[in-house]
């Protein structure tokens, strides 16, 4: 198989069966461990009628992952996060549930798929893992202040840039923390030539794939549809600038060289500016390699039966929900306009009456739900502004934060890869 046959014989452990694919300060991810991974890629490249990277530039892609993975892990487990099996198996027992099923028919569904059970579990008590680790690490520093609000209001990029939405493909060139340079020079050349062969006609999605550093690069590098506020800061002068299809020159960063392509945009649903504001929480859940769409509308569903029974919606938000920012407050998204959120989301949650708890529906963030637990008549609009404001700050300082963090914990991670001259 491409991209394997360097490991063979790389150390006296190593056997033709099995071997090292990196070292992450004291652990091993092997290369059974990356096989299994890259043919998950495989089979979710092709769903989405992208054509795969070689297998070479996917192994290294997917690698990559896994070792930012296993980054976390250890840290999570150095600083005491700890996810014990009656949390797990009562996760387990919900996924099970949400899909019509019982534990050992979920086994059974899990070989099927060519998915060892065990591994399975490993796979759901590490996302839980790296989820608290993120909450406990990140939304905690997230702080904005007065004056960025007011700034922000005042600016040309701010609520005046609400009317369009943007979707952008992103290739990341990383840079360590600090570097040389001549890396500088290495990744800049490398961006540049990416640059080039996008403007021949080379599929961005493809050379994302094989190429970005970036947290998006197994989606083909597409960031999904944002407004200008929503993205990042580096990115809000150039992308208003762009025409459909687009490819302006690297933009450079801490984290490295940006490259983006504007793959569509359209206009967003504009509204009033209401004198109506909603106490609203929901509970996102994310699809990745493990959750599909099926499975996490599925969950969803179950979580819903649990709260129409009784249990505390909180409790169950901080157990469950992938929106980081309203987790920890139980799903609270606290008083918010409309115009606020995306207009899937806004539309369900403007049909809802008091205490309703929505079906599961989809945004370009995930599937939620939504509960509607009060509403209230505003006398005026400044306060919404800023609230509004206020949101949308911490939500890209979030993202930025995290992007920066996870980064820094993989430069500071001793790593060791034997895909050279592979």
């Amino acid at each position: 198989m491409l991209g394997f046959s360097a490991l063979a014989g790389t150390t006296a452990e190593t056997t033709p069966l099995d071997g090292v694919a990196a070292i992450v300060n004291n652990a091993v991810i092997t290369k059974s461990e990356l096989l299994e991974e890259v043919l998950m890629a495989e089979k979710q490249i092709q769903q989405t009628s992208t054509i795969p990277p070689d297998r070479t530039a996917l192994e290294k892609q997917v690698l990559e992952h896994l070792i930012g993975n296993e980054v976390q892990l250890q840290l999570a487990k150095k600083t005491g996060i700890q996810v014990d099996d009656a949390q797990l198996d009562n996760t387990i027992a919900t996924i099970a549930s949400q899909n019509q099923l019982t534990i050992t028919q979920l086994r059974e569904a899990l070989t099927t798929e060519g998915m060892d059970y065990n591994k399975y579990r490993n796979k759901i008590r590490h996302q839980l893992i790296i989820s608290q680790l993120h909450q406990r690490d990140i939304s905690g520093d997230v702080h904005v202040s007065e004056q960025e609000i007011t700034q922000f209001l005042q600016s040309p990029t701010g609520l005046g840039a609400m009317a369009t939405e943007y979707r952008l493909g992103h290739i990341l060139v990383g840079l360590p923390e600090a570097p040389t340079p001549e890396e500088i020079d290495k990744a800049n050349v490398k961006a540049q030539n990416i640059v080039t062969q996008l403007r021949e006609g080379k599929d961005f999605a493809q050379l994302a794939l094989a190429e970005s550093q970036g947290e998006h690069a197994l989606q083909g590098g597409d960031l999904g549809w944002h407004k200008l506020p929503e993205l990042p800061t580096l990115f809000e002068r150039v992308v208003p600038t762009l025409k459909m299809h687009e490819i302006p020159e690297p933009l450079r960063s801490s984290s490295g060289f940006h490259i983006i392509k504007l793959l569509d945009k359209r206009n967003a649903a504009q509204q009033a500016m209401s004198t109506e504001k909603t106490l609203a929480r929901h509970i996102l859940i994310k699809t990745n390699a493990v959750t599909s769409d099926h499975d996490a509308k599925k969950r969803l569903n179950d979580l819903r039966q649990k709260i129409l029974q009784g249990e505390d919606f909180e409790k169950l938000a901080k157990a469950h929900s992938a929106d980081l920012g309203s987790a920890s407050n139980g799903g609270s998204l606290g008083w918010v306009a409309s115009d606020v959120l995306v207009p899937e989301f806004s539309q369900v949650m403007d049909k809802l009456g008091l205490e309703e708890i929505s079906e599961p529906f989809q945004t370009s963030f995930g599937w939620h739900i939504v509960q509607v637990v009060d509403r209230q008549a505003q006398s005026g609009d400044e306060a919404m502004l800023r609230q509004k404001a206020k949101e949308m700050i911490q939500q890209r300082k979030f993202q930025e934060k995290q992007q920066a963090w996870v980064r820094q914990q993989r430069d500071e991670a001793y790593v060791k890869t034997y895909y050279e001259n592979s």
